[in-house]
């Protein structure tokens, strides 16, 4: 048997070929019915397993006529296939029949009626599963097709697997299966927002509406122990949607009403699945950056903000707290110095990727083992989903027939089952961040994970406390993504700025916080791809602190006139034109100046105080004297200039240029004394 990172390519072109309409048959057919793929089934419905007890099969599906013929003298055909033995035969029986034998050889069920062109229609029929063909010793999975036909030829099909347990598992695959929640940021600085993809998201169909139903749904009716990743900016975002919001095409959407109740009931039925004990919640950093674009790219001191800020704020909205020892790290990106942060940080238990570790083959082609130690000395342990499954979630399948795509991925984790059915075996499964799909898929792949006999699922701590890993795996080299040297390097600069501003409030306010949040939002993984967007945040910032700064304006008037080198004043008129109290410092500089005097004032929000310096010169004449206000953090905030003529006189110079006048007296006065005769 092929090792399963072989089979991936193979996987995954097969159920391309797969999803995209008829069977080869109905290809090849040289009959004027619709072309092949322009009739398209997809599975409504179908009862996950079946047993000696159950044996009656169930299955829905809906065919959609996309021709430009009607469908007309329409039958079912339902072919079952012998027990697959392997993964790889399995995995094969999902593209083409299979070669063991036929347990029901094409039975056909009558349809009265047609579809018209451009037209669906629900079909649904009951296959009993009591044949000759069923092992009743061996539980197993067999392929089944079922085809439409027109006319007696066939226009489309699908396959599916069957699965049927002649006996209760004595020992079940343990399976830690993590979901996580996440959504690109989408508004802009000034709340708006510019991408209807989270309306999207959450409309009926759409990804967060499908998961947070599911997981819902499942803690209320069947409760077991899963695991939900949250990205706290998704849940921000849902939070200013439920609040009302408007669009950047003009469009507003009040509360209650459309994407707003929406959110809404996503963030109702997060908070209640997040109540359930069986559910173990983590929280990845604030906005989802990737870690290495932290550690390695020179925002190192963030990371400690975004992970605490991400576990508060979490914890803050649902209501229950989020686990600071797991961590999902967004993208599953990780290096070698981001793994030491983490670790260092209180990290123990990652969720990682398939490919975030050198995995070796596996004997036979069994799956993994699901837990690997990233150091030698196991301080930290990876989470590491089956690759196999990976590739079928992220297949065209689940996105092309997401119930059906449900189906696959259990009958994928019974074959892994029968591997090794009599051992206590585990295995991780995640549905990633940036995996975007179909709402339709998770209510039954809940419900079919939760209910499968064969599976026992477990929190991700439990599955590394029942299967901790025997060896250590290196991480797969990468080179991670990281913000350039100006964009970095301006999001410290209006980091500095925010400090200052925030040294200068009298009193209490949230709006450093906030300002704060908009720089953590600049770090967000989405922006490495696209930093424009993530500057605009940057810029806001510096644009809003800046203003503050220019609304504290000192003045003296243009020219002040001294008469004395001492004892003279210089009165300064400080305004405060910003919305609330601040703190500063007011000075004069000057080399004409034999001191610098200063004063401290706190103004109230738009008012102004007048100072008065008493100032030394060092000189007369006229200079130029610098008006500067400071920030308690020692940062001049704002400056302006003043001229100061000083007509103060010197009494030494005085006394000279007095004595010196004498003598030019006296010695022009000599002229008209009597001269001696001889």
């Amino acid at each position: 048997m092929a090792a399963p990172m072989h089979r991936l390519p193979a996987l995954v072109a097969a159920i391309a070929l797969l999803v995209l309409g008829a069977s080869p048959a109905a290809a090849q057919s040289s009959s004027p019915s619709p072309e092949a793929g322009d009739v398209r089934l997809s599975l409504l419905e179908q009862t996950p397993w079946n047993s000696l007890d159950e044996a009656m099969l169930d299955l829905r599906f809906r065919a959609d006529n996309g021709s430009s013929e009607a469908l007309h003298d329409l039958t079912i055909g339902v072919t079952l296939f012998g027990r697959v033995l392997s993964r790889t035969a399995y995995e094969e029986s999902l593209l083409a029949d299979p070669t063991p034998a036929v347990v029901v050889d094409g039975e056909t069920l009558a349809r009265e009626g047609g579809i018209a062109p451009g037209e669906g229609r629900d079909f649904e029929f009951t296959l009993d599963l009591s044949l000759p063909g069923i092992d009743r010793t061996q539980s197993g999975i067999y392929p089944m097709k079922v085809d439409l036909r027109s006319g007696g030829v066939p226009v489309a099909d699908m396959r599916t697997p069957v699965i049927f347990l002649v006996r209760q598992p004595e020992q079940p695959l343990s399976v830690s299966w993590t979901f996580v929640l996440y959504q690109p940021i989408v508004f802009r600085p000034d709340g708006v927002f510019e991408s209807p993809s989270l309306e999207q998201a959450l409309a009926p169909g759409g990804r967060i509406a499908g998961e947070t139903r599911a997981l819902d749904a499942l803690m209320q009716t069947r409760p077991v122990p899963v695991d939900v990743a949250v990205s706290p900016v998704l849940l921000t975002q849902l939070a200013r949607m439920r609040d009302g919001y408007r669009m950047s095409d003009g469009r507003e959407v009040a509360a209650g009403e459309g994407g707003a109740a929406a959110a809404a009931d996503a963030l109702a039925a997060l908070r209640r699945a997040a109540a359930t004990p069986q559910l173990e919640l983590s929280a990845l950093p604030f906005s989802a950056p990737q870690v290495p674009s932290l550690v390695v790219g020179g925002l190192s001191r963030d990371l400690d903000e975004q992970l605490v800020r991400g576990r508060e704020l979490v914890g803050t909205m649902l209501g229950a707290p989020a686990d600071p020892g797991v961590l999902r790290p967004p993208n599953g990106t990780l290096d070698d110095p981001s793994l030491d942060a983490l670790t260092a940080r209180g990290i123990d238990i990652l969720l990682v990727n398939p490919d975030t570790v050198q995995a070796p083959l596996q004997p036979l082609g069994f799956a993994p083992p699901p837990t690997t130690a990233l150091r030698a000395e196991g301080n930290v342990t990876a989470v590491v989903p089956d690759p196999a499954v990976a590739a079928l979630l992220a297949s065209p399948l689940v996105f092309e027939d997401p119930v059906r795509g449900a189906q696959a991925v259990l009958g994928e984790l019974a074959v892994i089952w029968q591997e090794q059915p009599g051992l206590a075996r585990g295995l991780a499964i995640s549905v990633p961040d940036g995996l975007d799909l179909p709402g339709g898929f998770f209510g039954p792949f809940a419900r079919g994970v939760a209910g499968a006999p064969w599976l026992r699922p477990v929190s991700a701590t439990d599955l590394v406390e029942t299967f901790p890993p025997s060896s250590a795996l290196t991480l797969t080299r990468t080179t991670p993504s990281t913000f350039s040297p100006s964009y970095v390097g301006e999001l410290k600069q209006a980091r500095r700025r925010v400090d200052v501003y925030r040294s200068m409030l009298v009193d209490a306010s949230l709006e450093p916080g906030q300002l704060d949040t908009q720089l953590l939002l600049a770090q967000s993984g989405g922006y490495l791809s696209n930093p424009s967007a993530g500057f605009a945040f940057i810029v806001a910032v510096r644009d809003q602190v800046d203003a503050v700064f220019d609304a504290v304006r000192a003045d003296a008037g243009p020219v002040i006139t001294l008469t004395s080198r001492s004892g003279s004043s210089i009165p300064v008129r400080v305004t405060n034109g910003a919305g609330e109290a601040l703190r500063v410092s007011v000075g004069l500089v000057s080399q004409h100046l034999r001191e610098l005097p200063s004063q401290e004032v706190e103004l109230p929000a738009g008012g102004t105080e007048t100072l008065t310096f008493d100032v030394d010169l060092k000189t007369t004449g006229r200079f130029p004297v610098a008006i500067q206000v400071v920030a308690p953090a020692g940062r001049v905030i704002n400056a302006s200039s003043i001229i100061v003529r000083s007509t103060a006189y010197n009494r030494i110079a005085l006394i000279i240029t007095i004595a010196a006048a004498l003598v030019l007296v006296l010695l022009w006065g000599r002229r008209f004394l009597p001269r001696r005769t001889t």
